[in-house]
């Protein structure tokens, strides 16, 4: 026999490798991605985080809430705390625009244990406290922040 006959084949050589990794190594925490932004589940947390993209599409927007809904059903989302994190997302305050996001958000955020809205400026963050005044409901369950570590903080907290 040569010594190459003896050897595991390149899937057994991957298969032992896997079983001495950590589980979480290799996985890829992204699970959703579109024009509109991505998702990234971190443990207990869920991240949205959206693009630039000024345009919204409205079928590509219930395409992308439809894809969330079936990937975090609102059984798994009890556990979860969601954090969208809007910084690199376009302002805009037309009517139309603010009623589409209001369903993308009682779509997103329905059954997550808490949520908050990550904003770059304090512009955005007056625009996110007016819109939680106005809205009320899941809205007013949005906390907004500027620090990323001061989301992540609240939104994991026991």
């Amino acid at each position: 026999h040569s010594a190459a006959a003896c050897r595991p084949g390149p899937a057994a050589r991957r298969s032992a490798a896997a079983r001495t990794l950590p589980a979480t190594l290799g996985v890829v925490p992204e699970i959703l991605r579109n024009s509109l932004g991505m998702v990234i589940r971190e443990s207990q947390l869920v991240i949205f985080k959206r693009s630039a993209l000024p345009i919204l599409i409205e079928a590509e927007l219930f395409d992308f809430l439809d894809r969330f809904d079936a990937l975090l059903p609102q059984l798994l989302r009890r556990e979860l705390s969601l954090l969208m994190d809007m910084r690199e997302g376009p302002m805009r305050n037309e009517p139309e625009y603010e009623a589409l996001m209001q369903q993308a958000l009682l779509r997103m955020g329905t059954g997550f244990r808490r949520l908050a809205v990550l904003m770059k400026s304090s512009v955005g963050m007056l625009q996110a406290s007016r819109l939680r005044r106005e809205r009320g409901g899941i809205a007013a369950a949005l906390r907004p922040f500027q620090s990323e570590q001061e989301a992540r903080d609240y939104l994991l907290a026991h």
